[in-house]
């Protein structure tokens, strides 16, 4: 059972919260008894669809689901660079980038329907700000991401992907950004290529991508890319103890 205490958003929503990868074999009512040990309050659990007998254990115990992950995965990257519109560049970021990339963030994420912004006791303003908090700290820090790329135009910031080596050769496509005022351009199309390029020349040779079930939108993107489905995840929350 992997599972550790989360002081990040303990910081983030005032409660202390546990962070678990389960796997079939997992025992729900160990989990409970780690969480209840530890003065848990809030658990996040991640949890293979195809572990129905640990999901009914889950559900049984107090667990409600708060989404539903898919990922895609292309084995072979397409070496090419991204073309882009007229009047858009390409560079990668920098910390000097952090501010702006959180911005960023925190506009195209807002409202989004991550398992924070699905749980009614977490506050939405801080489950917004957990996506801009991770955008910028993908900047200034080694450990989140690996690389950021950024498209500009006019010298604005209008769209940014964050990516992190899975190691044994698999690149993953965490966060992605466009403005608002410039999607229907095949940006986020463009990202994906682009990072499949940055991919290919930094010695990676597959990728993967994750988003809520319901995000279509971004799922048809990916299987023109040649992106097929590999694997599929519930986040459950689970309540202890006085809460909020």
């Amino acid at each position: 059972m992997d599972i550790s205490l989360s002081p990040l958003d303990l910081q983030r929503f005032g409660v202390v919260t546990a962070k678990a990868a389960l796997q079939p074999q997992d025992s729900a009512a160990a989990l409970a008894d780690w969480c209840r040990a530890q003065s848990v309050q809030m658990l996040i659990a991640r949890v293979p669809t195809s572990a129905v007998t640990l999901v009914q254990q889950l559900e049984q115990q107090g667990a409600f689901l708060t989404d539903t992950l898919l990922y895609y995965s292309r084995k072979q990257l397409a070496p090419q660079a991204a073309d882009l519109p007229d009047g858009y560049r390409w560079r990668l970021a920098s910390a000097a980038d952090a501010d702006a990339v959180g911005a960023l963030a925190a506009l195209t994420f807002t409202g989004y329907a991550g398992h924070y912004h699905a749980d009614h006791r977490l506050d939405q303003a801080a489950a917004d700000a957990v996506y801009a908090a991770w955008a910028a700290n993908a900047c200034r820090h080694p450990k989140v991401a690996n690389a950021v790329l950024l498209i500009e135009h006019a010298d604005q910031l209008v769209a940014f992907a964050t990516l992190q080596d899975r190691a044994h050769g698999l690149l993953e496509g965490v966060l992605f950004g466009v403005h608002p005022q410039h999607q229907g351009r095949r940006l986020y199309q463009a990202l994906m290529q682009q990072a499949q390029h940055w991919g290919h020349a930094h010695g990676f040779s597959a990728m993967t991508v994750s988003t809520q079930v319901v995000n279509l939108a971004v799922q048809k993107v990916w299987c023109r890319l040649g992106f097929e489905p590999s694997s599929s995840y519930y986040t459950f929350h689970q309540w202890f103890g006085e809460q909020p």
